[in-house]
């Protein structure tokens, strides 16, 4: 038995009560954050997380927004522990990208930055990171433990969990059962009310880690100024079909299992932290650089992902030379993280829980809906869902009620949230007929966002937070669904004229017209909270600004 199965088996043996208020089942992040939130409020709480890995694995879901990362601060994970761990990100670019632009630095670009620093992880290490600090915080998490929802059962009159760990069927009772599984959504899916069909704009996506791409951050050939380097943003390649994803890394692959935990308590333990060449040198894990590279493809617009993801990802790189060349000469890393593939897929990614709650449950995260990575909502939408779960559970608790009408108010929430990140991911999708409709979505998404993270930036994480970003206020809403009806129609009359393949940017001139029109008012009162004006303005403009001045 190797140290950490040992230690995994005396954890579950010292965790074994038969009674817990709460079981939470997966050890992700909006999992673990929920679990840590309880604990926080209330100490004496028994809360008992159940993991069926015995270890963190890879996952996507590396890039964070200011409200994930001030989620982490509340639970007592520093800024600087995540400065040391991760790669900096400082915001979103977006290329417009077509057959006709041979080089990056050529494609119009716009940059929109985030409100604070905030990270591209290596989620293996997060998670890890995570699950130690919810025990020093009192949580029990069993890693290893496979829950049986068939032998289970589900009651607001008390839970019965069962699962399995290493081999043996255990069983807890509880009076609440969170679902925290991630896509999986495990308790949706058993009762089958997991929708993957009602769903407009549905995507695929693939994906992989690569070495050696010809970076960003190494040119100087920009047409626009921006503030950090453009490795220090996640970047969106946008064509036609969809998007493709460019997120620098920090890999710690290679750090030892037996060293990870040692190595995040002395993070969280208040000791002075070291530099990262003490810590590689230290547990004999040189970071290494690499960059995510994956696409994602609308079902509506793309024909080429079942021919396999192979084929998927040569088209698309082939297809529009910006990307082609970005990636001449790049080693795809086939051993990253023990996976099987060096080339990811998964199908259908976007999904919804038709129910988030029921008696004695409720689903967090992306258990309860996945949208899309797109402008990167998952972990920050989903600990809005968690923080939302954890208020309700409180509340619960002290009303000793656990049936589905004591948590309405979160089932509402759920919904709401869902529908508007959708609706903010398709106008982004669309926007990718015309770098000016980029322009224009962003700087439109941005003006509520900025209003809402100067509010509360500085204050703890509160339900305040879980608007995400401002995306709930209802004059923001009607506006939304204003635009999504405009942009809708522009794309339906285009494609009954063209194929997608034929479509160029002049077929949807009208369209931004359009958008033009609607906005012109909202944009304009708000140039204070869209820095865009000095950050997308072009090298050459501002050159000559400087000049008249001196």
């Amino acid at each position: 038995m190797s140290i950490n199965t040992e230690l995994q088996s005396n954890r579950a043996k010292n965790c074994s009560k038969s009674e817990y208020k709460v079981v939470v089942i997966g050890a992700g992040p909006q999992g673990i954050l929920y679990a840590s939130w309880l604990k926080q409020a209330r100490p004496e709480l028994q809360v008992v997380v159940l993991e069926r890995e015995s270890q963190p694995k890879f996952k996507i879901g590396e890039s964070t927004l200011s409200g994930f990362c001030k989620a982490l601060r509340s639970v007592g994970i520093s800024q600087e522990a995540l400065e040391l761990l991760f790669f900096p990100k400082n915001g979103l670019g977006f290329f417009h990208v077509d057959e006709s632009i041979e080089n990056v630095t050529e494609a119009p670009e716009y940059i929109l930055e985030t409100f604070d620093e905030t990270f591209q992880v290596e989620r293996r290490l997060l998670d890890g990171l995570l699950i130690t600090n919810a025990r020093r915080l009192g949580v029990e998490v069993i890693q290893g433990a496979r829950v049986d929802l068939a032998n289970s059962q589900l009651s607001d009159r008390g839970n019965t969990i069962a699962y399995r760990f290493q081999q043996q069927k255990y069983e807890i009772k509880s009076q609440l059962v969170v679902d925290a599984s991630g896509p999986a959504s495990i308790i949706a899916k058993h009762l089958d009310l997991y929708n993957k069909e009602d769903v407009n704009f549905q995507s695929n996506a693939v994906w992989g880690y690569f070495k050696n791409v010809n970076r960003l951050g190494d040119r100087t050939d920009w047409q626009k100024v921006a503030q950090f380097s453009r490795d220090q943003y996640t970047q969106h390649f946008c064509f036609r079909e969809g998007w493709m994803w460019y997120i620098p890394l920090v890999s710690w692959e290679n750090v030892p299992e037996a060293d990870r935990e040692s190595m995040f308590n002395r993070f969280l333990g208040g000791e002075e932290l070291p530099t990262k060449a003490e810590l590689a040198a230290r547990h004999g894990c040189p970071e290494e650089d690499i960059i995510s590279i994956g696409m994602v493809l609308r079902q509506d617009r793309d024909d080429k992902f079942a021919e396999g993801r192979k084929a998927t990802f040569d088209h698309y790189a082939q297809q529009y030379p910006a990307i082609a060349e970005l990636l001449e000469g790049a080693e795809l890393v086939f051993d990253l993280y023990g996976a099987e593939q060096a080339l990811r897929a998964r199908a259908n990614i976007r999904g919804y829980a038709e129910q988030a709650v029921g008696d004695g449950w409720l689903s967090i995260g992306e258990a309860a809906f996945f949208v899309d990575p797109l402008i990167s909502p998952g972990l920050t939408g989903g600990v809005a869902t968690a923080y939302f779960a954890a208020q309700s559970t409180l509340r619960a608790i002290d009303r000793n009620n656990f049936s589905q009408e004591a948590f309405a108010d979160y089932e509402a929430f759920v919904g709401k949230l869902y529908e508007a990140l959708e609706r903010d991911n398709q106008l982004v999708y669309m926007s990718f007929n015309h770098p000016k409709a980029i322009e224009l979505i962003q700087r439109f998404q941005e003006i509520d966002a900025r209003r809402h993270f100067n509010q509360h930036i500085t204050s703890d994480y509160c339900l305040a937070d879980t608007n995400v970003w401002g995306i709930l206020n209802p004059i923001y809403q009607s506006l939304q669904k204003q635009l999504w009806q405009i942009m809708r129609e522009a794309e339906i009359a285009v494609d009954e004229q063209k194929a997608v393949n034929q479509q160029t940017k002049e077929d949807y001139e009208v369209m931004v017209s359009r958008i033009e029109a609607y906005l012109v008012n909202y944009l304009d009162i708000h140039t204070e909270l869209t820095p865009y004006i000095v950050q997308n303005e072009t090298t050459e403009k501002l050159q000559t600004e400087l000049t008249c001045v001196e």
